[in-house]
């Protein structure tokens, strides 16, 4: 039962990624994006009750700093690690700008060699992760006292399946979720938590419709041409052009499901 599991879930995370188009690159963001945490958010509750005051970060795929940087009034380093330099420049800067100790590390989990922290973050990066065993055993090794993780319900992308139908005529399989993420966990012989919360805000946060459409046009490996046409689909999806913050969220995470997993050493 537990090679099923983490088989599943190898299966499912391979079986979406190949049905994609190509990998788009990454974006960095801006401290103030990075050090604001959502409303309602579970996984800093636990992160910091867990950390001590002064205590270490390692922030395992860490783009530019979202999971990591809202600890920084506790936090007395921040170990950032990536594959994208553009975005580990991103956290140096951001970091700075909010006055945290920031050391960063260029490479992929779980190879890429880093210290041991109090606190091991890892958000919105499990559903790359097909070999789950090693990649949760390295998360477990690296912690002193807690691992957390943050994770949509289902893939991410999965708002845009009836966009990749449209344009494409692709038709993607079902996405893995959480609980597969959960139970593949389980198998792997960790014991985890899992919590449950609402996305008030949803992610992204564009300047404009027009912005939205390019990235998502991207994302469908559509030539510039199509823009107008992916913005109509857009539209169509249910994306609000105004939204009364004044920036506009990917499709389908706004109300999402989050959720975060977390365990204790």
């Amino acid at each position: 039962m537990a090679v099923d599991a983490l088989e599943r879930w190898r299966r499912a995370v391979a079986a979406w990624n190949a049905s994609g188009g190509p990998r788009v690159r990454r974006e960095a963001r801006p401290a103030d994006a990075e050090t604001a945490v959502p409303p309602g958010s579970r996984s800093f509750a636990r992160e910091r009750e867990a950390l001590p005051d002064q205590g270490t970060v390692l922030d395992v795929g860490c783009g530019s700093g979202g999971a990591s940087l809202p600890l920084a009034g506790h936090a007395g380093l921040i170990v950032g690690l990536d594959r994208e330099e553009h975005l580990l420049a991103a956290l140096r800067r951001n970091a700075e700008s909010v006055g945290v100790p920031v050391r960063t590390v260029r490479g992929s989990w779980p190879e890429a060699e880093a210290p041991p922290a109090d606190l091991v973050v890892c958000h919105h990066v499990l559903y790359g992760a097909a070999d789950l065993a090693p990649f949760a055993a390295a998360l477990t090794g690296h912690a002193r006292l807690r691992v957390v993780i943050e994770i949509p319900e289902r893939h991410p992308q999965h708002a845009l399946s009836p966009l990749w139908e449209r344009f494409h005529g692709v038709v993607r399989p079902a996405p893995p979720t959480a609980a597969d993420a959960a139970e593949a966990l389980r198998a792997a012989g960790v014991h985890p938590q899992v919590e449950t919360w609402v996305d008030e805000q949803g992610w992204g946060g564009y300047p404009d419709l027009a912005a939205l459409a390019d990235r998502v046009r991207r994302r469908l490996d559509l030539p510039p041409e199509r823009t107008d046409e992916v913005t109509a689909a857009l539209l169509e999806l249910g994306v609000d052009p105004r939204p009364p913050g004044g920036r506009v969220a990917f499709p389908g995470t706004i109300g999402r499901t989050l959720v975060t997993i977390w365990w204790d050493r």
